[in-house]
């Protein structure tokens, strides 16, 4: 079951929100005490509330919210769940049903019947026996007939439209808890009780995950099975005092356990917590349940307390969605940074798409202060999205390019005043692709810096400008570095002590790319091409063609120059156009410059020509042999694209060559490692 729209209104702090939940994985940001967390307990309420999958979840979570005692278990406390008692609270959740489950459901029909009907004689069972006396007696039987009745239709509409409602209102008045359409609960909750008890449809993860140190008791069985239920909804703080449990009963209980939980340890090593790796699993020398870890760099060994509450955290909360939740279940996950290093956070949401959602189709709601989160959001725009809760009655959905937004957002969480203390300094770079590019390549170089794309050239040079001016008078704290493209225009300014300028060598970073070795491997590749090259020097020939189809704008520009124009402004696109097309443009541009037009005497278009066809002659020989250098990186591979030799996008095309360059450190990538490392003084 995946939650694919959510309304609330009149819950704690939230007045009255109702979005959309697209894809896997929702990332909600916000400042403090703005109802993030707010938002993850009104689904917990709501799901617990009128799904329960066991007798005490409902109860459980009404408590832990504070909105019950087990002394007054009928009276609601309504100042724990809203700030106007005048008005209900409602919470409304539309789940699908996810491949897979429309069958379990069909096969579950007589049990939902079965419910249906014990739900309807109005008489409360206390343990199961008494029930299955009940749906046994002739009063039973029919009651089972009219709930057959009752839910024909509506079953199989639900069914059809592959979607769950789960409703719920909460008068005050008379501290009513209201259910919308019944069917749907117990759909919801026949489906997870289905599973064993191992395994959850649905869980919350709070922000609290202390790990308790030193022995724990380690019970099998029954006992076992009911905190296991408890921990996933209605106790969520169980699961992570569960920790050494689960990884002891696993190895107990399942044939190759020990495997799956050493793989599982590797899995997080290997990818967020670089450096550690599991030891031998079992009872130390004084008799003690042990879960040794090893520090590879220094080889010492010590118990898994030994690590920080950061990464204890971390390991908890991976080994339990691998281990309890099932295929197609979702999480609800609160502050998943905590205690945790920013350069760790930034790989964090990429692991658990990669490891978890995408293996298992996890659906996860995420509530972050984390602006790495925040930008692992834009790595992965496929499979997450980004909401700012910007107060009670405002959830927007935030898109890359929705700058204002952005910047909204990471002002209030205060990303100006600590990303000095995070990180060695703050990169920028021109666009989110030469971002996205960098970090494919270079990430052992770039992780420790902040980086942000800063929307075209001049915007970082004025940027450079204002900080160096700054700088001067000692108002800039840390190191701040710029890469930018040459474009065919050499920047004059120059480097200061904390401002640190890389302008490329060739036109920009896409040129390094032009490798006709690997483009001609990658077309081979039925996931990027369906238009495979046959040889390297076919690519090359092809790829140099759509290039040079570029000299017609790049001698334009000279002319231009030449005939002392540019105070006019060379700002109309030329991208894909030829110069018959070109001329036409620029004659319309300056027609309203009378000026400039007497000075041409009329024959703009005749001079304009003669000049372009003597740059052409002599551009047309450099670009020849230099056509990889300087034409325009970034519209070649657009251009490409459209010539149908890849049908992903150019951006996933280009971090392919560059993944594959890193990977065979051919020439151009050692170049580049080079001029990075240069810029940051970085050791290479």
């Amino acid at each position: 079951m995946h939650l694919r729209k959510l309304k609330i209104e009149n819950f704690r702090s939230i007045e009255s929100i109702e979005v959309e939940f697209e894809k896997l994985v929702s990332v909600i940001i916000g400042p403090n005490a703005v109802g993030k967390t707010t938002i993850l307990e009104a689904i917990r309420l709501a799901k617990a509330v009128l799904a329960p999958r066991t007798q005490n979840e409902s109860g459980n979570t009404l408590n832990l919210l504070g909105a019950t005692s087990p002394h007054a278990p009928q009276q609601i406390f309504a100042q724990a769940l809203t700030k106007n008692t005048e008005k209900s609270t409602t919470i409304n959740l539309k789940f699908d049903i996810e491949n897979g489950e429309k069958l379990k459901i069909e096969g579950m029909k007589a049990t939902i019947i079965d419910r249906l009907a014990l739900t309807g004689s109005g008489i409360i069972f206390s343990n199961p026996v008494q029930a299955m006396n009940f749906l046994n007696s002739h009063q039973g039987q029919l009651a089972k007939q009219q709930a057959d009745k009752i839910i024909n239709d509506d079953f199989y509409n639900i069914l059809k439209n592959k979607q769950i409602e789960l409703n719920l209102k909460i008068n005050y008045e008379n501290s009513q808890m209201l259910s919308g359409n019944n069917l749907n609960n117990i759909i919801f909750s026949v489906l997870e009780q289905g599973l064993p008890p191992t395994q959850s449809l649905f869980s919350y993860f709070p922000a609290d995950r202390a790990m308790p140190s030193g022995e724990q008791q380690v019970q099998l069985g029954l006992a076992d099975a009911i905190q296991q239920l408890e921990s996933y909804n209605s106790q969520p703080q169980l699961k992570f005092a569960r920790l050494k449990n689960t990884i002891f009963s696993t190895i107990v209980s399942e044939k190759d356990g020990r495997e799956d939980i050493e793989r599982n340890f590797k899995r997080i090593f290997d990818r967020i917590l670089k450096g550690r790796e599991l030891g031998q699993i079992g009872v130390n020398q004084l008799g003690m349940l042990s879960i040794p870890i090893r520090d590879t760099e220094s080889e010492i060994e010590f118990e898994i307390d030994g690590l920080s509450s950061g990464e204890k955290g971390l390991i908890l909360t991976f080994l339990l969605i691998a281990k309890t939740i099932s295929e197609n279940g979702m999480i609800l996950l609160d502050e998943p940074e905590l205690h945790l290093n920013p350069a760790v956070c930034r790989d964090l949401l990429q692991f658990f798409i990669d490891e978890y959602a995408k293996p298992k189709n996890i659906q996860a709601i995420i509530c972050s202060h984390s602006t790495e989160i925040l930008a692992g959001v834009f790595e992965r725009e496929e499979h997450c999205t980004l909401f700012h809760l910007r107060n009670g009655a405002l959830l927007a959905k935030v898109r890359r390019h929705d700058n204002t937004e952005i910047r909204e957002a990471l002002t209030l969480l205060g990303t100006s005043e600590i990303e000095t203390l995070l990180y060695r300094g703050a990169v920028f770079v021109e666009g989110a692709d030469d971002l996205e590019l960098l970090r494919a390549g270079f990430d052992d170089i770039f992780r420790r810096y902040k980086m942000n794309d800063l929307g075209g050239r001049g915007s970082i040079e004025k940027d450079i400008q204002t900080l160096q001016k700054n700088e001067k008078n000692n108002e800039i704290n840390g190191k701040y570095y710029f890469i930018f493209d040459n474009d065919g225009r050499q920047t004059n300014l120059k480097n200061s002590a904390s401002v640190k300028i890389l302008q490329l060598p060739v036109y920009c970073i896409e040129n390094f790319l032009i490798d006709c070795n690997i483009i001609t491997d990658l077309t081979r590749d039925k996931n990027i091409s369906r238009k495979q090259i046959s040889s390297v020097t076919d690519a090359e020939k092809r790829i140099k063609k759509i290039a040079l189809n570029q000299l017609d704008a790049a001698c334009a520009r000279l002319a231009f120059k030449e005939l002392n124009l540019e105070e006019i402004g060379f700002h109309i696109s030329f991208k894909n156009k030829g110069i018959d097309d070109i001329i036409p443009l620029l004659k319309h541009q300056i027609e309203n410059i009378e000026e400039i037009l007497q000075k041409q005497n009329g024959s703009f278009c005749k001079n304009f020509r003669e000049i372009f066809d003597n740059k052409f002659r002599e551009e047309g020989e450099k670009w020849d042999s230099e056509w990889m250098k300087l034409c325009n990186g970034k519209l070649l591979f657009e251009n490409i694209h459209k010539e149908g030799i890849f049908f992903c996008s150019p951006l996933v095309f280009k971090k392919e060559i560059m993944r594959k360059m890193k990977y065979e450190k051919n020439k151009d990538w050692d170049k580049m490692r080079e001029l990075f490392t240069e810029l940051l003084d970085e050791k290479t």
